[in-house]
C-alpha cells in the first residue's frame, strides 16, 4: 500500500514538513534549507495530489509548477542564480502549504506540540490567524505539554489558558476534552478563581474528559502535615449538581468538601483521579458508590484519607499512591484487574484494634497485576507491620504479575517465624525493587521464595535503585574469582523450575550481587536467559569491568547449562521489560 494512501501518514508528513519550515525560518542553518527543499521536492507532485484530489486537473496547479518534466533541458544552475532558486523554492513551498484546505491545515496544526503550533505565527500574519483558528475549532483543548508550563510563570500560563478557553467558546466549536497542567506557584491566591472557572466552563459545555492539575507541592512543603483549606482550590458545591456528559474527571490540588458525594453530575463517571486533594474518607466512599459505571479510580497524595472503603461492581483499576495516613483498606470490587499501592504498610495504629482486619479484599478473580511498594513511606515498626503484611500479600496472591519492594521483603523475612506461608498459583512475573543489596537483602530474597511458593513463575526482574554499600560495593574483577565464600543462602529446597528469564538492572558486579545471581542460577533448571544491565551515568562501568562480570557469572555452577548470559549497557538492552515500568516512589 502506498504510504500516501493513508490520511494519517499524509498528515504526519506535512507536520514534519511544517516543522522543517519553522526551523528554516528561525535559523540560518544551510542544512535546514537543504532538508526542507528536498522534502518539498519529494512531496511536490505526489503528496498534494493525494491530499487534494482537485489538483489532479492540470489547470488547478499553481502557475509556478511546471506541468511537464524535461530532463534534457535541465542545466546546472549558475552561482548567480543559486540564491534566487532557493527563494523561488521557498515561495513555492509557502504557496503549496497555504493553498491546502483549512480543515487539513487545522488538522496539521493540532497535531503539532502547542509551542510549535504557536511558532507558526512567525511565518506571516495569515499563519498567525490559522493556528488560533485551529485551536478554537478543535474539540480538544490540551495544555498538558510540559514545555507549556515550564516556559513561563504559572500566572502567565493561566492567563493563556483563560484567553484560549474564551476564544474557543466564542468560536462556537463543541468541547469534548479539556486538559491543563500547571506548575507550582501562588495558585490559590493569584489565579485560583480562574482555575475553578475552567472546570465549571468545561463541564457546562459538555466536555466528556476534564483534567485540571495544579501543582501545589511548594505550598504543602511549607504547611507541614496539618494542611489547612487554604492550600487547595475549593470547588463550589453546585458544580456537579446537574447531569452532564462527564466520563473522565482528573483533579489535582482541589478541595472537594463542598461537593455533595451523591451529585448527579458525577454519576456517569468511568474514570476518577484525585491527586493532592482535600477529600475525606466518607466523601470517597459515597462518591464511588454513586458512580455505578466507574472503572478506574486513582487517589494520589490525598493526605486526609485514613480509611479507604471502596465498593464498585465495575471497578477494574485502583491506585492508592502516597496517601500516607491510610491505615485501613476495604475493597469490594469483583471486576478488579489492576491494583497499585505505594505507602505505609496498612495496619491499625491503635494496638487495641484488630490489625488483621486492616486490609480486606473481597473476591477479585480477575486480578491481573498488583504493585506493592513502601519505599520512602515511613519508618519500619516491627510491633505493627510484621503481623499485617502477610495479610496484605494474601489479598493479592492470586495475581499474574506482582511488584514488591525491599521493605516488603523485610516483613516477609520476619513473618516466617509466626505466619504460615502461602502459594501464588498464578504468578508468572515478579519484580523486586531493591534500594541496596547487602548480605541480609540477599537472605530476604531467599526468604521470599521460601515463604511464598511460585509454582509457575516465568520471569524475575530485579531493579537495584541505590548506591553499593560498604564492602559489598567492590566491583567484580578476575583476580577476585577465588575469594567466593560458600553460598550465603544454602537452602536447597527452593526450586524455581519454571523460571526462564532473570533480568537485573543497574548492576555493578558487587559481591552481594554475584551471590544473588549464584543463588538464582542454582535453582532455575529451565533458565534460558540471564540479562545484566549495568548502571548508567555516574558510576557507569567500563568494558573491562563488564567483561569481568560476565566471566564471573559464566564460571558459576548453574542448574541450566543452556542459559545465555548477557551483560550490556541500558542503551544496548533489547530484552523484555517488566509490566510495571512506573516507579511510584520516584514521582
Amino acid at each position: 500500500m502506498d504510504i500516501l494512501d493513508c490520511q494519517d501518514c499524509r498528515t504526519t508528513m506535512l507536520v514534519g514538513l511544517l516543522q522543517l519550515r519553522l526551523s528554516f525560518r528561525t535559523t540560518s542553518c544551510m542544512a535546514s534549507t537543504g532538508i526542507y527543499c528536498a522534502a518539498l521536492c519529494t512531496l511536490r507532485c505526489c503528496t498534494l495530489v493525494h491530499i487534494h484530489p482537485k489538483l489532479h486537473r492540470a489547470n488547478d496547479f499553481p502557475r509556478h509548477i511546471n506541468r511537464t518534466h524535461h530532463p534534457q533541458r535541465r542545466q546546472e544552475p549558475s552561482m548567480e542564480s543559486h540564491h534566487t532558486s532557493k527563494r523561488r523554492a521557498m515561495a513555492a513551498a509557502e504557496d503549496r502549504l497555504s493553498g491546502l484546505p483549512d480543515d487539513l491545515l487545522h488538522s496539521i496544526l493540532r497535531g503539532l506540540p502547542l509551542k510549535h503550533a504557536a511558532r507558526t505565527s512567525a511565518l506571516s500574519r495569515w499563519w498567525a490567524r490559522q493556528w488560533l483558528r485551529a485551536l478554537a475549532s478543535s474539540p480538544a483543548i490540551d495544555f498538558t505539554d510540559r514545555d507549556f508550563a515550564r516556559g513561563q510563570p504559572p500566572a502567565r500560563a493561566a492567563a493563556t489558558v483563560s484567553r484560549y478557553l474564551k476564544l474557543h467558546a466564542e468560536y462556537g466549536a463543541p468541547l469534548s476534552v479539556f486538559r491543563v497542567a500547571l506548575g507550582s506557584g501562588d495558585a490559590a491566591g493569584a489565579f485560583g478563581r480562574d482555575v475553578v472557572g475552567w472546570v465549571a466552563a468545561a463541564v457546562a459545555r459538555g466536555a466528556r474528559d476534564v483534567e485540571v492539575e495544579v501543582d501545589l507541592q511548594t505550598q504543602w512543603q511549607g504547611a507541614g502535615s496539618d494542611l489547612g483549606g487554604s492550600a487547595f482550590l475549593e470547588l463550589p458545591g453546585d458544580l456537579f449538581l446537574a447531569k452532564n456528559a462527564l466520563e473522565r474527571l482528573a483533579l489535582g490540588g482541589f478541595g472537594l468538601r463542598a461537593v455533595p458525594p451523591g451529585a448527579a453530575g458525577l454519576a456517569g463517571l468511568r474514570s476518577l483521579s484525585l491527586s493532592d486533594a482535600d477529600v475525606t474518607d466518607q466523601a470517597v466512599r459515597a462518591m464511588v458508590s454513586n458512580c455505578g459505571a466507574l472503572e478506574s479510580l486513582s487517589l494520589r497524595r490525598c493526605r486526609h484519607l485514613t480509611s479507604v472503603r471502596i465498593a464498585g461492581e465495575k471497578l477494574r483499576v485502583l491506585e492508592l499512591v502516597g496517601c500516607l495516613a491510610v491505615r485501613k483498606q476495604q475493597v469490594a470490587a469483583p471486576a478488579l484487574e489492576s491494583f497499585a499501592f505505594h505507602g505505609d504498610v496498612v495496619c491499625s495504629s491503635d494496638p487495641d484494634e484488630d490489625d488483621a482486619a486492616a486490609v480486606h479484599f473481597g473476591d477479585t478473580p480477575a486480578l491481573r497485576d498488583a504493585y506493592l511498594s513502601h519505599l520512602d513511606s515511613g519508618d519500619y515498626d516491627d510491633d505493627r507491620h510484621d503481623f499485617a503484611y502477610p495479610n496484605f500479600l494474601e489479598c493479592i496472591a492470586h495475581a499474574n504479575i506482582l511488584t514488591l519492594c525491599s521493605v516488603g521483603l523485610l516483613h516477609i523475612d520476619v513473618s516466617r517465624g509466626f505466619a504460615i506461608g502461602f502459594d501464588a498459583p498464578n504468578l508468572q512475573e515478579l519484580q523486586l525493587l531493591m534500594p541496596s543489596l547487602r548480605d541480609d537483602d540477599v537472605e530476604r530474597v531467599s526468604a521470599c521464595f521460601e515463604f511464598i511458593v511460585f509454582p509457575i513463575l516465568d520471569r524475575l526482574f530485579i531493579r537495584l535503585l541505590g548506591e553499593p554499600a560498604d564492602a559489598s560495593g567492590a566491583a567484580a574483577s578476575p583476580a577476585a574469582a577465588g575469594d567466593d565464600k560458600p553460598d550465603i543462602v544454602p537452602n536447597v529446597d527452593i526450586l524455581l523450575d519454571h523460571l526462564t528469564l532473570v533480568k537485573v538492572v543497574n548492576i555493578r558486579g558487587t559481591r552481594c550481587e554475584l551471590r544473588l545471581l549464584r543463588f538464582l542460577m542454582n535453582r532455575a533448571p529451565a533458565l534460558e536467559q540471564l540479562v545484566l544491565v549495568t548502571v548508567e551515568e555516574e558510576g557507569a562501568l567500563g568494558g573491562e569491568e563488564m567483561e569481568a562480570i560476565q566471566t564471573r557469572v559464566l564460571a558459576m555452577r548453574t542448574a541450566s547449562p543452556e542459559a545465555r548470559v548477557t551483560v550490556c549497557r541500558p542503551g544496548e538492552d533489547g530484552s523484555r521489560n517488566p509490566a510495571h515500568r512506573k516507579l511510584y516512589h520516584e514521582q
